[in-house]
């Protein structure tokens, strides 16, 4: 079965297409990326397959099922339990430390004791590099950790799928090296992964680029599973492929 399936996705808002009939499908433990211009539909994409925007036409399948098909409850748990979100911007909330922020979507999905909960969270801050700063105002700590604590947050509640939105955009070349690391060893460990971003570095991480173009598929590039030995190799076909496309 297909993590997921896109059939004839458009997306129009007033009389402008954003998206125009987009097929592609993610396969379970695949590590994909998006990318393309500024404006060209990426985000929208997302918000799509990700039952947060709904499309003009067209199917989206999250593991065989029709997200159309199903009802905001429904969707609303499909998200908290098999869904996990990493965005440019982490969006915690304000009053809460790191590590409240983190187990904050557990309690909501309400399948664990509190003493699970925060072991699991204890157990993903270490494997982060971020116990340090559990109890941390978020406004105090660096980018690159706040979005370590982010993926952590999404990670909590064990997705299927990670799906993320520019999540080294406002990072420095350090910090996305971490979270670049970060995705990769996620994804070695059966997550599936798919981003948008503007990044060749953090493309070059991924099995296979799609690229869009005025709201339309253009192309895809496979390069298969990451590895330091190849990264070089990697990234000089991808820099080949994406000056092509237009990039």
């Amino acid at each position: 079965m297909k993590m997921i399936e896109i059939k004839g996705l458009c997306k129009k808002f007033g009389e402008t297409f954003i998206l125009k009939n987009i097929d592609f499908h993610i396969d379970p433990g695949e590590f994909a990326v998006v990318m393309g211009q500024s404006g060209c539909g990426k985000s929208t994409l997302l918000y799509c397959i990700s039952g947060m925007d709904q499309p003009t036409d067209g199917t989206v399948r999250f593991q065989g099922r029709s997200l159309s098909q199903l009802s905001q409850r429904e969707m609303e748990k499909l998200r908290l339990n098999k869904m996990g979100f990493v965005f440019q911007k982490a969006n915690f909330l304000k009053n809460l430390s790191i590590e409240d922020n983190i187990v904050f979507p557990a309690f909501q999905a309400g399948k664990k004791s509190r003493k699970e909960i925060v072991e699991e969270a204890g157990e993903l801050m270490g494997r982060m590099g971020i116990t340090g700063i559990a109890g941390h105002d978020i406004r105090i700590v660096s980018g690159g950790q706040l979005q370590r604590a982010a993926i952590c947050r999404a990670m909590i509640n064990h997705p299927d799928i990670l799906l993320g939105d520019e999540p080294t955009g406002a990072l420095n070349s350090s910090a996305t090296r971490e979270v670049m690391d970060l995705m990769n060893e996620i994804n070695r460990q059966g997550t599936t992964i798919l981003l948008v971003t503007h990044d060749a570095r953090m493309a070059g991480r991924a099995d296979r680029v799609i690229y869009l173009e005025d709201g339309k598929k253009k192309e895809e590039l496979w390069l298969g599973k990451f590895s330091e030995t190849a990264a070089f190799r990697r990234e000089e076909k991808l820099q080949i492929w994406l000056e092509k496309m237009g990039f």
